[in-house]
This record gives structure tokens, sequence and C-alpha cells, in this order.
């Protein structure tokens, strides 16, 4: 017989409550229960009593206060059946959004009791801390879990997290206090997202980026950083990256968060994404990059020859040269990316017409499930055009799932065309200004030159600014 998972502790019931004293003790009474089962498993399986009974507590969607969080902490904290304490053996902990409504020093508190019955924790490698109102009075009611050594996913999206705070984290994430290294060091992944930490919250992310050397999940989104943070945070990232560090790097998102506009910027995320071929899932959304900068993301993708599933590029500034690039990339990236999402950007049906003939450029159906292009002044031009790219009955682009193109401007004729074409996977388009026509401003002049060549000064610059990336 084999021996039984080390099971998961969760609150009991999947209502959002308050969590009194009374109802901490049921927790702690029917959790005792699911681990003296457990323990009889693996008795019966033949396992000694050393095993690790529990791995894994979430406390998500419950407010603990005071004394509801001192009974679980003390159950988590102290020998459970003569063995080693349950916090012992836990790997992931999830303590997100467990003090809303407390005021703020009972959330404190809350925090630190519940971040405190870790302290003897050997094997904590996940922290979930997000939709904690921390803020600076806060952080360092947490340092017990966020000082761990075995630390490798930390998430503390939506925590408040203004920039004195983010300095304290990443003076936490980078102590060494016993010359074993610190913290940094070891994490995998590192969610710092939807916080007001502006400018400042971007260079302590490039201070820990320095620092870390086994990344393969980063998300610093919706953090209100401006050019100059946004220069600093490129600049750490591909200092990480031409040192060797982070280069399995499967996920990265800074979506409506950092402004990429100035040539540096723009030429340190060429380089540090141009070495990233582990990449999948990639959300630059509302970084103004504009064309010159789409130009060297989508120049990086191809040269670094990753299997992209996800590409985000919305709200860009992007305009028909760049969707000529968006285009080039769809050509060389062999039919991998699976989602494609343009919304918010002014590339109109000329740009629509560029990337739908993208499509058809290679022999072997195209794997696109989402297409999005929401908001990019497309009219009937357009419209028309990825119809074809679809071909009769979805012959063309046979994984489509869904395309998305509200917000734009199609009359009654084309809706129909567009509802007959694509049936069930075009998303609704409640926003869609059928009074007129986007295209009625262009002429065929416009649609000319579509498939002009870069000069291949151009590429080969490019080319040649990647290979300053030493690995």
């Amino acid at each position: 017989m084999s021996a039984p998972p080390p099971i998961e502790l969760a609150p009991l019931g999947n209502v959002r409550s308050r969590c009194e004293a009374k109802h901490a003790e049921e927790y702690v009474k029917a959790w005792t229960q699911q681990l003296l089962e457990h323990k009889q498993a693996l008795k019966d399986a033949g396992v000694d009593n050393t095993t690790t009974l529990c791995d894994r507590i979430t406390l998500a969607g419950r407010v603990y206060p005071g004394e509801s969080a001192a009974a679980i902490a003390k159950f988590l904290s102290e020998p459970f059946d003569g063995g080693l304490p349950i916090a012992y053996g836990v790997v992931e902990a999830g303590l997100d959004d467990i003090i809303p409504s407390l005021s703020t020093e009972e959330g404190i508190n809350t925090l630190k009791t519940i971040c405190d019955a870790f302290k003897e924790s050997k094997c904590l490698k996940e922290v979930n801390l997000s939709d904690n109102a921390i803020g600076e009075q806060a952080i360092g009611a947490c340092r017990t879990v966020l000082n761990k050594k075995t630390l490798e996913k930390l998430s503390m999206c939506n925590c408040g997290l203004a920039f004195m705070t983010m300095v304290t984290v990443a003076d936490i994430l980078l102590e060494d206090t016993d010359g074993t290294g610190c913290v940094a060091a070891n994490l995998t992944s590192m969610v710092f997202s939807r916080n007001m930490s502006g400018d400042e919250g971007g260079r302590q992310v490039g201070r820990i980026l320095e620092k870390t050397k086994r990344l393969r999940h980063l998300r610093f989104a919706g953090t209100r950083v401006s050019s100059d943070g946004s220069e600093l945070l490129a600049s750490a990232f591909e200092s990480s990256i031409a040192q060797g560090n982070n280069l399995e790097i499967e996920h990265l998102d800074l979506v409506d968060n950092c402004t990429f506009s100035s040539k540096s910027s723009h030429d340190s995320l060429f380089r540090a994404i141009g070495a990233l071929n582990k990449l999948t899932y990639l959300n630059l959304g509302s970084s103004d990059l504009g064309d010159e900068g789409v130009k060297k993301i989508c120049h990086a993708l191809f040269e670094n020859d990753s299997s992209l599933a996800y590409l985000n590029l919305s709200y860009n500034d992007i305009e028909k040269k760049g969707a000529k690039h968006v285009a080039d990339y769809l050509k060389d990236c062999g039919g991998k990316l699976k989602t494609l999402v343009l919304d918010g950007n002014m590339f109109d049906s000329r740009g629509a017409v560029t990337i739908a003939k993208a499509f058809h450029s290679n022999e072997d159906p195209h794997s696109i499930e989402e297409l999005s292009m929401n908001e990019c002044v497309i009219g009937a031009i357009g419209a028309r055009a990825l119809i074809d790219a679809y071909g009769p009955e979805g012959k063309d682009l046979p994984n489509l799932k869904t395309i998305s193109l509200n917000e734009n401007s199609f009359t009654e004729e084309i809706v129909g065309e567009l509802e007959v074409a694509f049936g069930g996977k075009l998303l609704p388009m409640p926003d869609n200004d059928e009074d007129g026509d986007a295209d009625d401003d262009l002429s065929d002049d416009d649609f000319d030159g579509d498939d002009e060549e870069e000069t291949s000064g151009s590429v080969d610059d490019l080319t040649a600014a990647m290979n300053k990336v030493v690995v």
C-alpha cells in the first residue's frame, strides 16, 4: 500500500465570514480529527510517525480577530499528538485576505500572531500575504515568514505597499545575518502587484532582482511606476540576466505599471527578454512602448526562440508600423502563440489587415486560441481581413476559441458578417460604434507597402545589440 500524501488544512465551509473564537475552536477540532485519521492511514501504510501530516494550510477568506488568531497559531505551533508541530512541516501558507475590517492595531496583532506560528518551520517555501492592508505599520509583523531562507514563492499583491514599505520588504529579503545568503537568492516566484509603491517601488524591486538567481515567475504590475522607476527596474533586470541569473523565467507580467518610453528602457528590456528562451507568458500592456519599443520586443521574442503562448501588448500606442512588427513575429513564431491581446492601440484597419495576413504565413494552421483587438479603430476592411484569416468554417484558425472586437466601428452589415463567420466565438460588442466606419478616412494608398521589409541594417543592429548580453 502506498502512503497517502500530506493533507491540506482550510477553514470550514466556503462562505466568507468573521472567525470568532468559537469558530476557531471548531476549526481546530475538525483539523485535529483530519490529522489523526491521516496519521492512522499512514500507520496502516507502514509509514513511521515522523512523516509530515500536513504540508499546506490556507486561511484565506476569513477574518481572524485576536482570540481566534491566537487559537489557530497555538494549534499550529505546539507539538501535535506527541510529534512535531504542524507548522514545522508546512510548505505552503495561504495567509491572504485574513484581516479585512479589522482595525490597524487588530490587523497588526493578527498578522504577527499567525506569522509567528511559523517561527520554527523548516520547510516553508510558499507564502501568500496578498489582500492584507499591511502597509508600513504592519510589515514588521510579517517578518517571521518573510525572512525564511527556505522561501521560494512570495506574493504580496494589493497589500498597500507604499515606497517606504517596499524599502523594508527589500531590506528583509536581502538580509544575510548568518553568512548563508539572503532570501532573495532562493526565490523562484515574486509578486508585488496592485500596490502604490511608485518609482521607489521600482527601485526596490530592482534591488531584489539584482540578488535573485532562480526566478521563474515575476509579476510587478499596477504599482504606479513612472519612466524613472521603470528605467531602474529594466536596468536591474538586464543586469541580472547578463550575469547569468533568472534565465529560467517563464512568466513576466509588468502590465499597467511601467512606463518604458525611453530608448534606454527599450534597450534593457530588449536585451533581457532576448535571453529568456523559457518564456511562455509576457504581459507588457500599458507600458508606453510605442512602435519602436514593440519592434524591439518582437525582435527579442524572435531571437530568444521561446515557446511563448501568451502575449499582451495592449494600450502601447501601437500604430501601423508597430502592427507590422507584431505581424512579423506571428510569422516567425512558428504558430506557437495561443493568446494575443492588442486592445487599446491605434493601428486601425491597416494594422488589422497586416496582422490578419500573418496568420496565413505558414503552411500549418496557427495555434491561436484567443485574439483580442478591442478599441483599435478597426472598421470594415479590418473586419473582413480577420474573417478571411479565419477561413471557411474556421479551417485556417482551427484552434480559435474567442475573438474580441468591442469598441471598434462596424456598421450593422459588418457586425452581421462577423457573427456569421465567427458564431459564438465572437464575444459581445456592446460598445461598438455602428453609426460610422473607422475606414472612412482611409484610401487604397494607406494599404500600400504593408509588406515592405525592415532594412537589413536595422535588423542587424538589433541582433548586434542582443549579442551584448553575455550569459
